[in-house]
């Protein structure tokens, strides 16, 4: 024979304390739903790395990415390179996204190659809007497969078909001092 449990109790709205009322029950079970609400608003608000972000945030995106691993690499500057930290995340369907972050501890490139495209929106944070825009405007190359942005200090290369998706990102204005943008290349 089951049961009945007993539902979690939530503090009662101010409203409700003050007038010395006990909210009705089609009220009381709308606070659970809007307790998770509020918890899931809070966590898709929460800072990201992406593009622009800070490093801080790389393993939340590795999450939000679903990543199979995850792993950081830096590298220390010389006279003709960068200081930088390379965060690689393994991608649940295979490939990785790398998230670029300087010394300071910013995120200024993103790369990307898999047999799925990853969810740009983690990568890209902000830029993403960008991307949109930039897929919806007219196109000077005749390749369905080629997507070139450049707004002046965001710039975006993606191509793909089928099981082969690639690019990169990264903000001009960001790039540490020496920094070879070959190093997007996976």
């Amino acid at each position: 024979m089951a049961t009945a449990s007993r539902p979690e109790t939530f503090p009662l709205p101010a409203q409700c304390i003050n007038r010395q009322e006990s909210p009705s029950r089609k009220q009381a079970m709308h606070l659970p739903r809007s307790a998770a609400t509020l918890a899931l608003v809070l966590a898709t608000g929460a800072a990201r790395a992406a593009l622009g972000g800070h490093a801080t945030d790389v393993p939340a995106d590795a999450t939000r990415l679903q990543a199979r691993a995850f792993s950081a690499q830096t590298r220390a500057g010389t006279a003709t390179g960068a200081a930088f930290t390379r965060h690689q995340m393994t991608l649940p369907a295979g490939g990785s996204a790398v998230e670029f972050v300087d010394a300071s501890g910013n995120a200024f490139a993103v790369s990307w190659a898999a047999p799925i495209m990853p969810d740009l929106s983690v990568l890209l944070g902000s830029y993403k809007a960008s991307l949109d825009a930039a897929q919806q405007a007219p196109h000077t190359l005749r390749s369905p497969r080629l997507l070139q942005a450049d707004d002046g200090d965001w710039v975006l290369v993606s191509t793909g078909h089928l099981r082969a998706y690639s690019g990169y990102s990264y903000l001009r204005s960001r790039l540490p001092a020496g920094f070879d943008l070959q190093e997007l290349a996976q």
